[in-house]
């Protein structure tokens, strides 16, 4: 082995050490510089693929500087057959195109609860060239960042609380009034229903076939979704019972004519 050739290797090795050493360090310090701000960290993925990628590149670079190769034979002879690779990967270059926007946009980030074209479920990863939901009940989706960019989102919580809705319907020999008052005070005694900032409400919805119809306008947190629901929902169950305020089931009245 010439000794040109073997500063070559010690070089590259050196390089492969520098670079991971920055790519680590770069990690940390952003971590940390969010958590200094007081703000949760919801990118880890995708930072890190991103930081990833920009220490390859360069790292990249430096190592054909090293080994003096030089690209451009390789791009005079690409050029001759690009136009056909191109077509070939059209689909591929869309949805990389499309992911950088997503990332560099931040339609999506880690941890967003979203609808993507009919498929609901958490935001594991936004890759280059897809992105990666878990559906609620466990199952890994690929959609590609062509659909994720085209296609419209919903996010079902752009911000720490959401609004729930929940129907409540009572007997027609009930005192409304009573059950307003009920309401109101569920609403106000429950814990995990927040009261700063937001507006809960009860609102008359309707007459119905066998009882008069409310629905309940509520905030929540969304580590207390479920809990919230559940707790709530008994609350108000135990309050029409030690009020005497019946929930009725669906009652059909049938009058027989004699002949």
């Amino acid at each position: 082995m010439s000794k040109e050739l073997f500063l070559q290797i010690i070089k590259s090795v050196i390089l492969v050490a520098i670079a991971y050493t920055v790519y680590r360090i770069s990690y940390a310090l952003i971590f940390k510089s969010i958590q200094g701000f007081g703000k949760e960290f919801r990118m880890k993925n995708t930072v890190k693929l991103i930081l990833g990628t920009i220490t390859a590149l360069i790292s990249l670079m430096v190592l054909l500087n090293i080994w003096r190769i030089s690209l451009l034979p390789y791009l005079t002879a690409f050029g001759v057959t690009g136009f056909v690779i191109g077509l070939a990967f059209q689909e591929p270059l869309s949805n990389l195109m499309s992911g950088i926007l997503v990332l560099l946009t931040g339609k999506l980030k880690e941890g967003d609860v979203i609808e993507i074209d009919g498929t609901s479920g958490t935001v594991e990863i936004v890759n280059y060239n897809h992105t990666v939901l878990r559906t609620f009940d466990g199952k890994s989706v690929i959609i590609p960042n062509k659909q994720v960019w085209n296609t419209k989102v919903t996010n079902y919580w752009p911000g720490p609380v959401r609004r729930l809705s929940m129907k409540i319907s009572v007997s027609y020999d009930s005192d409304l009034s009573k059950v307003l008052e009920i309401l109101q005070k569920c609403i106000d005694e429950e814990p995990l229903i927040e009261k700063q900032g937001v507006s809960n409400s009860v609102v008359f919805s309707g007459f119905g076939d066998s009882s008069i119809n409310f629905e309940v306008l509520f905030w929540v947190k969304r580590e207390n979704y479920f809990d919230a629901l559940n707790a709530f929902s008994r609350r108000i169950k135990r309050e029409f019972d030690q009020q005497a305020i019946t929930i009725p089931f669906p009652q059909i009245d049938v009058h027989m004519r004699g002949r």
